[in-house]
């Protein structure tokens, strides 16, 4: 599946160090093939949660489609879902 980012993740990606961006590249990369520790959010639909060590992943994606859109990139302390 293709993973579209919007400006969030992006800018998150570009503030952290090179261990961690390589770590959430794989993250990414795990999430595209809708492998891990993937929850739907309760009270959306189409929204989901995707956690790895001190990290989350807030993204949408329909059944169906080949495009999942990555809203958010946070600590797991930081990010609010």
């Amino acid at each position: 599946m293709e993973i579209k980012l919007k400006k969030q993740p992006q800018k998150y990606l570009s503030s952290v160090d090179e261990t961690t961006r390589q770590k959430l590249y794989k993250a990414l990369d795990r999430l595209s093939r809708l492998e891990g520790d993937i929850v739907r959010l309760g009270g959306t639909q189409n929204r989901y949660r995707y956690k790895i060590p001190h990290y989350r992943i807030i993204f949408e994606w329909v059944k169906g489609e080949i495009i999942i859109t990555v809203l958010e990139i946070n600590t797991r302390t930081n990010i609010k879902y």
